[in-house]
Order: structure tokens, then C-alpha cells, then sequence
């Protein structure tokens, strides 16, 4: 019996989903897709404090799966398959309320890099690379890329490695923006655990919120967003985890949060 596209691990508090398509290279047919979705739901329960995405076999997502066969089931359009498919999994990400941290080795291509930018915090190894190639085969990029990536990068970076389909390396990823640290090849599901485990201890309701104020920022004028900063920070001022974490600070001693 072969192994499940996609595994769903507990590793304490942090939820680890693995794409498994190694003979692949983690490339996405329909059904590793909507196993993805699953899990990304899955990684919403409230004991999972962080979330890392990550894919076996010494790479990280080789894009949609253009063997033929690959991408035969399931859906009758382009349109469909990534309103219905993709964009579901590439939403749970985006707005998950905990911190996402993508686990890069090896190659991060097509629609894979917008399951790497839809994270909050990526690590790729030394060797690691992103590729935005769909302009090699006469498409456009697809998966929120074409929104993420120059909000990250800026319009005319983003604009060549998009059209040039450029190879972006992990030293330039971690130059541009793309990627927060570099991990040595191998290293980079273990240095995100490390870092899933921190986060797995900050206090949520803030980090939801900060998270979400930050996504939401492109879409608000800078006094919107004032406004709403001060909305929720009336409502965090007093709460069980606010009075948890000023005590902390005065006895000196690591908060213990409650997400209250």
C-alpha cells in the first residue's frame, strides 16, 4: 500500500504538514491538493499553537503535476481547479490564526511558490531556490502570486523574476524578503520546528491579530488601519493574557499565555 500524497504530523503543540511526493519532486496533482486542503483545515484546532508546511524527499513543491495523467481528476476547468482546489488550502494559510512557517529544501516552483509566500515565516536550506516558472510554458503565474510576490519583492523585481522566470537562490530570497533565515541542506523541517516551538509560546489572540493586521494592512488606508489598531488594542488591554504577560515582565520569568 502506497504511503498517503500528503502527511499530517503532531510534533507537540505544532502541526506539520508534509507534502510526500518525492518521485515528484512534491509536485501537485488533484489529490495531494485536496489532502493539503484537509489538513490545512485539521491545523486550525485550537491545540495546534503554530503550523509548518514542508515536503519530503529533499524538495519542497515542483508546481502542479504536468505528467501526463497528473492533473486528470476531479475538475472540468483551470478556473475550477484552482477556485475549488487550490485556493482553498492557499486561503487556510493565509488566514490561519497561528503563526506558518514554510520548510524549504530543494526546489520551490510554479504554484508552489504561492504556498511558500502565503506563509508567514519561511526557512529555506542553502541549496533551496524559488522559481516562479510559468512563463516557460506560456501561462501566467496563478495561486495569489501575482499579488504576494510584489508586495514582498516590489513591482519590478517581481515583475522580472515572474516574466524571466528567473531561479532565485536562498541567499537572494533571504536579500529580497522572500525567506527569514537560511538553514544547511537537510536542516530546514528541524530549524522551523525550533521555530514553530517559540511562536507555540507567544500569546495568540495578539499574534492572530497582529497577523491579521498585517495581512489586511494592503487593503486599508494608513488612518483605517490606525483605527482598527486601536480597536483591538482596547480590547487586549485587560485581558487574562495582557495581565499574565506585564506580571511576567515584572518577576521577570517567561509568560505562561492562555490565549484569554
Amino acid at each position: 500500500m502506497s504511503e498517503p500524497k500528503v502527511l499530517f504530523e503532531e510534533h507537540g503543540s505544532v502541526a506539520v504538514i508534509s507534502l510526500n511526493r518525492p518521485e515528484k519532486r512534491n509536485a501537485l496533482d488533484p489529490e495531494t491538493v485536496l489532502l493539503f486542503n484537509e489538513f490545512t483545515e485539521k491545523a486550525k484546532d485550537k491545540k495546534y499553537k503554530s503550523v509548518v508546511i514542508t515536503g519530503n524527499g529533499g524538495g519542497f513543491c515542483a508546481g502542479a503535476d504536468l505528467t501526463p495523467g497528473g492533473n486528470s481528476m476531479g475538475w472540468e476547468s483551470v478556473e475550477q481547479a484552482l477556485n475549488e482546489g487550490y485556493h482553498v488550502g492557499l486561503n487556510n494559510l493565509i488566514s490561519m490564526d497561528k503563526v506558518v512557517i514554510a520548510a524549504v529544501e530543494g526546489p520551490c516552483a510554479g504554484i508552489g511558490c504561492a504556498y511558500f509566500m502565503s506563509s508567514d515565516i519561511v526557512i529555506m536550506s542553502r541549496s533551496s531556490f524559488f522559481q516562479i516558472g510559468f512563463s516557460k510554458i506560456g501561462l501566467i503565474p496563478d495561486g495569489g502570486s501575482t499579488w504576494l510576490l510584489p508586495r514582498i519583492v516590489g513591482y519590478t523585481r517581481a515583475f522580472r523574476m515572474a516574466s524571466e522566470a528567473q531561479r532565485v537562490m536562498s541567499e537572494e530570497c533571504k536579500e529580497l524578503g522572500l525567506c527569514a533565515e537560511i538553514a544547511e541542506d537537510g536542516n530546514a523541517l528541524n530549524d522551523a520546528l525550533e521555530m514553530a516551538k517559540v511562536y507555540a509560546d507567544f500569546a495568540p489572540i495578539a499574534l492572530m491579530r497582529t497577523k491579521k493586521l498585517m495581512r489586511e494592512s494592503f487593503d486599508r488606508s494608513y488612518h483605517d488601519q490606525l483605527k482598527e489598531e486601536a480597536r483591538l488594542q482596547d480590547d487586549l488591554v485587560g485581558s487574562k493574557d495582557n495581565i499574565e504577560g506585564v506580571q511576567a515582565f515584572v518577576e521577570k520569568r517567561k509568560p505562561k499565555f492562555t490565549g484569554e
